[in-house]
C-alpha cells in the first residue's frame, strides 16, 4: 500500500497499502563521502562486501555530513537531542557529495514545532498563491503563474511529510496527536487552495496560451502539469455556483476530518486478548515466547497487530481460541469507527451529485484507467469464473475439518493443514530459510542486478526510531545517485499497524534548476528478531510482502520527472500498484528463490525439493483467496456507486458486509462484527480503488512475462522497465506506459495462466 503522509497540493492525496500480509549483517563498511560517486573502481581492493556474482550488496558511510544553513544559527548536530531543527529557520543548502546521505526531511520536531511550522508553511504557500491570484491578465505567462506553484508543490511536499508522517511513526503520542492535527490543517488549506477561483483563472489564461503557441515552446510534461491543475480544480466543484462551492468546502473538511480520525483509532487501539499456552496449542514455540506473558494471569498476550494474528489463525488447533481472535479482529473498533465510515459513505455521495456526478465511483473513476462499467465487468466476471473453483476448494477444507460447519476462523488453518497434507509444505520450515537480513539482501541484489543500480546503508542516519534503516541508491552504470529510503520495520506501540510505503520527497527540479531526490520510507510490521536467537524469520507470504513493498519503494527512488506532481507513485490509483505487484513474482521463481534464502543456522539456500513443494502448493485456496480480494473489491464498489441520498441514509454497512461476504467469499462474516470498522483502505485513499489491487495484478503478471521470456533478471529489459514505467512516474497515462514496455495491447492471459483459469499457452 501507499501512503503519503503528506496532502499534495493541487491533487487529492494518495495512500499506498499492501493486500497481502532489523538490520543488515555484514556490512558495517565505511566509505568516506569524497569517495561516494567513485567506488566501483577500487571494489576488490577494499574488500566490500558482494554477493556470489560479484554485485555490491550494502556499504555504510560513517562520516559526517557537512551542511550549509541559511539561517544564522548553526545547524544542530544529529547527535544532539536536545536541539531541534526548524522548517521555517533553516533551508538547508546541501553540496553534491552531501546528497547521498541527506536530505531535507526533519524528524525530531517537537509537539508545538509541528503546530507553529504548519502555520508557516501554509501561511507560505498562500503568499505564492497571492501573488500568482494577483497577476494582471495580460501579464500571465507560464513562468510566473504556473512555475511558482509548482516549484511550491515540490517544497512543500517534503516540509509537509516533516510535519505529517510523525502521526503514524512517532512514540510518542503528543507528537502523533500534532501531526495528525497538522495533516487535518493542511487538508483544509489544500481544500480552501482548490476553492480558489482567482487563482484557477490565472492558469486557465495560461492554459489559452499554451495553446495558441505555435512554436512548440513547452514540453508534454510542461502541458500536462497545466492540465492537471485544472482538472484538479475542476474536480474540486471550480465551476459551482458560490452557494455549492461553500457546500462542497464545508462536506470536503468533514470527509479529511474523518478520514484522518479513522486511521488514528485504528493505529492507537489497544485490544488485547490473554490465552494459556494450551489454548495456543499448535502455534511454534518461538512466537509463543515472543508473547509478553501476563503476570496477573500467567497467561500470553495476544494482540491484533499481524505478527500476533497470522500465527494463531493459522497455527492453533484449538478453534475457540481462533473463533476469539477472529471476532475481536473483525469487531476491531466497531464503536467508534462504523459511524465514521457511514457518515464519509453519505458525505461523499453527497459531495457526488453536488459536482454533477452520478455516483462517487463515477468521480474517483474519471481519473483512473478503468471506467466504472470496465470495473463491475471485470469484478463480476472474474467472480463467476473463480464460483466453482471456490465451491471445490470449500468442499475439501469441509472435508479434512471433518463437518459441513466451516467459519471464517478455519480459513487460514485448514489451509495451510491442506498445504501441509498434500504437498508437505510446512511453513514454519520455510521460514527458518528466511532471516529477514538475507531477504533483504537479496531484494536489494535482485534491483541492483535487474535494474542497474547500487545501494548504499547510510550509517548513523537521523531518523525518528533507534532501528530504522536509511539507504542511499545510486545507478550502477553512472554512479548517478538517485534518491534515498527508510526501512521501519517492526511493530511498536502507537506506529502504524499495516504494511505500507510512504512517498516522503518527490523528484522535481527547482527554480535554480537544482534536482530535488526522492525519498520513501516503507513502514511494516514484521515479527521483531527472536529473544532466543536474535534473528527475525519471515513467512513466506511476508516475503512476498516485503518484495511488494519495495516495489513501492523503487517506483519512487526511480523518478526522474521535472515536476513533483508526477513523481513516483503519483499515477492512476489502478496503475499504481502493477510495478508493486511486479516484484511479487520474484518470490515464486527458483533462480530469485535460491538468492533470497539462506537457513539461519546452516546458511544453505531452499533445497530444490522444497521449492517445488512450495511452487506446487502455490495454487492451494488460490479460488477462495481471490474471492476474499473480490470481495473488498465489489465491497467498495457497492458502496461507491450508492446514487441518491435516501439510499445512503439507509446504509448499514454491517448488513452489507456480511451479505456481499458470504455471496462472494461463501464463508459468513462472525456473528455480530463489521468488518468495515478496520477496513482502512477505504478511508485512506482506496475508495472506489480497491478493486485496483486485482486489476493491476492482472497486468502486473503481463509484465513480469517479458522478464520469463528474456530472463527474469535480465538488465536490458529492466533498463525498459526502468526508463517506460518507473522513471516516469505519473507523466504518463498509465495505460500508455504498460503499452509501450510491452509493445502490445496488455492481455490477461499469464494471471489466468497462473491461477489455473487458462491452459498455459507454449
Amino acid at each position: 500500500m501507499i501512503r503519503s503522509s503528506s496532502l499534495i497540493r493541487y491533487r487529492k492525496s494518495s495512500k499506498v497499502i499492501s493486500s497481502c500480509y532489523g538490520s543488515i549483517g555484514n556490512a558495517n563498511l565505511f566509505l568516506s563521502k569524497k569517495n561516494c560517486c567513485n567506488i566501483f573502481q577500487n571494489q576488490q581492493q577494499q574488500g566490500y562486501h558482494t554477493d556470489f556474482q560479484n554485485h555490491l550488496i550494502i556499504r555504510s558511510s560513517s562520516e559526517k555530513k557537512n551542511i550549509k544553513s541559511s539561517s544564522t544559527t548553526s545547524l544542530i548536530p544529529n547527535n544532539n537531542k536536545n536541539n531541534k531543527r526548524s522548517i521555517s529557520t533553516f533551508v538547508l543548502e546541501m553540496e553534491d557529495e552531501d546528497t547521498c546521505y541527506t536530505n531535507d526531511l526533519i524528524f525530531d520536531l517537537t509537539a508545538e514545532q509541528i503546530e507553529k511550522e504548519c502555520e508557516e508553511l501554509i501561511k507560505r504557500s498562500r503568499e505564492i498563491q497571492d501573488k500568482v491570484a494577483n497577476i494582471p491578465e495580460n501579464e500571465r505567462t507560464f513562468d510566473n503563474v504556473i512555475l511558482p506553484l509548482a516549484y511550491d508543490e515540490g517544497f512543500t511536499s517534503t516540509f509537509e511529510s516533516s510535519l505529517t508522517f510523525p502521526s503514524y511513526v512517532s512514540t510518542d503520542k503528543a507528537i502523533r496527536d500534532a501531526g495528525s492535527k497538522a495533516e487535518e490543517k493542511l487538508s483544509e488549506f489544500a481544500i480552501e487552495s482548490m476553492m480558489r477561483e482567482d487563482v484557477y483563472k490565472s492558469i486557465k489564461t495560461v492554459e489559452a496560451l499554451i495553446e495558441k503557441e505555435k512554436e512548440n515552446k513547452y514540453s508534454e510534461e510542461d502541458k500536462r502539469l497545466v492540465k492537471r491543475m485544472i482538472r484538479d480544480f475542476e474536480r474540486n466543484g471550480l465551476g459551482l455556483p458560490e452557494e455549492k462551492r461553500s457546500q462542497v468546502k464545508d462536506l470536503k473538511n468533514q470527509l479529511s476530518k474523518l478520514s484522518i480520525q479513522f486511521t488514528k483509532n485504528i493505529a492507537e487501539d489497544k485490544t488485547e486478548l490473554l490465552f494459556s499456552e494450551d489454548e495456543l496449542d499448535g502455534c511454534p514455540q518461538d512466537f509463543i515466547k515472543q508473547l509478553k506473558l501476563d503476570e496477573g494471569s500467567n497467561k500470553r498476550v495476544v494482540t491484533l497487530k499481524y505478527p500476533d494474528i497470522v500465527p494463531v489463525m493459522k497455527y492453533c488447533k484449538v478453534e475457540e481460541t481462533r473463533k476469539k481472535l477472529d471476532f475481536a479482529r473483525s469487531s476491531q473498533c466497531q464503536e467508534v469507527n462504523v459511524p465514521i465510515f457511514e457518515e464519509a459513505i453519505k458525505i461523499r455521495q453527497k459531495l457526488a451529485n453536488l459536482m454533477g456526478y452520478k455516483t462517487h465511483a463515477d468521480y474517483v473513476l474519471e481519473v483512473n484507467m478503468a471506467t466504472p462499467e470496465e470495473v463491475k465487468k471485470f469484478l463480476g466476471e472474474l467472480k463467476e469464473k473463480l464460483l466453482d473453483g471456490g465451491n471445490t476448494e470449500l468442499s475439501k477444507l469441509k472435508q479434512l475439518k471433518g463437518s459441513n460447519e466451516f467459519y471464517s476462523w478455519d480459513l487460514s488453518y485448514y489451509l495451510n493443514r491442506l498445504k501441509e497434507d498434500e504437498f508437505n509444505v510446512d511453513d514454519n520450515l520455510v521460514k527458518q530459510y528466511f532471516p529477514l537480513d538475507k531477504v533483504l539482501n537479496g531484494i536489494l541484489s535482485i534491483a541492483q542486478e535487474t535494474l542497474s543500480l547500487r545501494f548504499e546503508e547510510v550509517k548513523d542516519p537521523k531518523v525518528w526510531f533507534e532501528d530504522v534503516q536509511m539507504y542511499a541508491v545510486f545507478d550502477k552504470e553512472s554512479d548517478k545517485f538517485l534518491g534515498q529510503f527508510y526501512l521501519d520495520l517492526y511493530p511498536r506501540e502507537g506506529k502504524y499497524t499495516h504494511f505500507a510505503a510512504f512517498p516522503l520527497s518527490p523528484h522535481w527540479i527547482d527554480e535554480k534548476g537544482k534536482e530535488h531526490y526522492p525519498v520513501s520510507a516503507m513502514v511494516c510490521n514484521f515479527s521483531k528478531p527472536s529473544k532466543e536467537n536474535g534473528v527475525s524469520l519471515l513467512k513466506h507470504d511476508e516475503v512476498v510482502t516485503f518484495f511488494h513493498e519495495f516495489g513501492h519503494l523503487a517506483h519512487g527512488f526511480l523518478s526522474k520527472v521535472k515536476y513533483a506532481r508526477f513523481s513516483g507513485t503519483r499515477t492512476e490509483r489502478d496503475f499504481v500498484e502493477m510495478p508493486s505487484q511486479f516484484q511479487e513474482n520474484y518470490c515464486w521463481e527458483v533462480e530469485s528463490l535460491k538468492r533470497i534464502s539462506s537457513h539461519y543456522q546452516s546458511g544453505e539456500p531452499l533445497p530444490d525439493e522444497l521449492i517445488k513443494k512450495m511452487t506446487d502448493a502455490k495454487n492451494v485456496g488460490v479460488a477462495l483467496l481471490t474471492l476474499r480480494q473480490l470481495f473488498f473489491g465489489i465491497f467498495d464498489m457497492t458502496l461507491h456507486t450508492i446514487e441518491t441520498e435516501e439510499e445512503a441514509q439507509k446504509l448499514n454497512s454491517g448488513a452489507l458486509w456480511s451479505k456481499i461476504r458470504k455471496e462472494v467469499t461463501l464463508i459468513d462474516a462472525p456473528e455480530g462484527t463489521n468488518g468495515a470498522a478496520s477496513f482502512g483502505h477505504l478511508l485512506g485513499g482506496y475508495d472506489a480503488g480497491y478493486y485496483g489491487y486485482l486489476y493491476s495484478e492482472v497486468f502486473s503478471f503481463d509484465m513480469f512475462s517479458v522478464f520469463k521470456k528474456n530472463g527474469i533478471f535480465n538488465p536490458k529489459v529492466g533498463k525498459r522497465l526502468r526508463e517506460l514505467v518507473l522513471e516516469r512516474g505519473g507523466s504518463k497515462d498509465g495505460h500508455v506506459m504498460l503499452k509501450e514496455f510491452l509493445g502490445r495491447e496488455p492481455s490477461q492471459d499469464a494471471f489466468l495462466e497462473d491461477i489455473g483459469l487458462k491452459e498455459p499457452s507454449h
